[in-house]
């Protein structure tokens, strides 16, 4: 029974130590319009980290990538900006906007951006804001390597009325528009594919 446990244990970790994980960040961009002039802002993720596992035919395949996003740390070079967009996003109470990829087959995504640095793969990605949750599609391309560190940018558009945002209003006519376009660099070092 103990070498049973004890080679269970085994393959677990040769497991484990085989798919490795992910760890990394994202650099985000988003670009929004209104009726006086288009903005842009940007925020950093918190540090994260995923497991990589492999599927039936070997390939690597992400489970489930969770990323969280600051509200507060949200900037767009204008404070009263900011502060109606966090009072919009009600960060006292939300404090993160969350965006999750699940099913992800890494190895596929990999050869197909490697093959074509400038193809568009999609990526389905739900994403949490405010207590809502929807799926939107995303692209994926840009992909550089190098050695254990891995880039790829990832775009897509919010509709902030599909989260039940209102989109803020300055003196009554200055309304910020519906649509912000979302553009994102994953910075990830690879941990344990041996």
């Amino acid at each position: 029974m103990k070498c049973r446990v004890a080679g269970a244990i085994l393959l677990f970790l040769a497991t484990a130590a085989a798919a490795g994980e992910i760890r990394g960040t994202c650099d985000v961009r988003f670009l929004g319009t209104s009726t006086l002039h288009d903005f842009s802002g940007t925020v950093r993720s918190r540090p994260f980290a995923a497991p990589l596992s492999k599927d039936a035919a070997g390939k690597q395949v992400l489970p489930s990538v969770e990323v969280e996003f600051p509200v507060a740390e949200m900037k767009t070079g204008n404070d009263s900006r900011d502060g109606k967009m966090r009072e919009m996003f009600e960060s006292d109470r939300h404090p993160v906007i969350r965006a999750v990829a699940r099913d992800v087959e890494a190895d596929k995504a990999r050869e197909r951006m490697r093959m074509d640095p400038g193809e568009k793969i999609p990526l389905e990605v739900t994403l949490a804001i405010r207590g809502v949750e929807r799926k939107v599609q995303a692209t994926a391309g840009n992909w550089k390597e190098d050695g254990d560190r891995v880039a790829f940018d990832v775009e897509f558009p919010v509709s902030l009325g599909e989260f039940g945002l209102k989109a803020p209003t300055v003196f009554g006519f200055i309304r910020v528009g519906d649509r912000v376009v979302v553009k994102g660099t994953l910075a990830l070092t690879v941990q344990g594919t041996h």
